[in-house]
């Protein structure tokens, strides 16, 4: 996958007056926020950067929500009631230049704007749409989405079971 930003760590910026009275010395206006992105916290075994966690993704929105619910949609139930089929399907990202295109990362780009022009991606669709073939369109997972679905729903208060138990 391409490095996505997913979490950030903030930190408080505000002062205590020097009083001793526990008042700040910040009012939390836009002008005056009371939190600012801590670009100290790195930890380059757990992809944190400048105060940035990174997980795979498409460049702009990360793998867990492009792919987590159209694994539970598979199933049925709540999220899909009239059972209709649901395939994820993802595609190796390969950066290319051609002179022909340049603002684009090429043919096989899974940038998240550039993936509408991923010739793997638009064979899928139009397989889809002309109902030609349309059946050869299953399933092809080619990161950790399972593992990541798996983790989520085992979890005592994750996934979308622990989400309606809080509710």
């Amino acid at each position: 996958g391409i490095a996505t930003e997913r979490a950030y760590f903030y930190k408080n910026v505000c002062g205590k007056a020097e009083s001793g009275d526990n008042i700040s010395t910040c009012d939390s206006s836009p002008t005056d926020p009371q939190f600012a992105l801590d670009s100290s916290a790195q930890d380059i075994d757990f992809n944190i950067t400048h105060g940035v966690k990174f997980s795979d993704g498409d460049g702009s929105v990360p793998l867990l929500s492009l792919g987590y619910m159209c694994e539970h949609w598979k199933k049925g139930g709540r999220h899909n009631p009239s059972g209709i089929k649901v395939v994820t399907r993802e595609h190796h990202s390969i950066e290319e230049f051609t002179l022909n295109d340049p603002g684009r990362g090429g043919p096989h780009s899974g940038e998240h704007v550039d993936i509408l022009g991923h010739l793997h991606v638009m064979e899928d669709i139009i397989k889809i749409a002309t109902d030609f073939e349309a059946d050869s369109v299953d399933d092809q997972i080619v990161s950790d989405l399972k593992r990541i679905v798996r983790d989520i729903d085992n979890h005592p208060m994750g996934g979308v079971h622990g989400a309606s138990k809080n509710r």
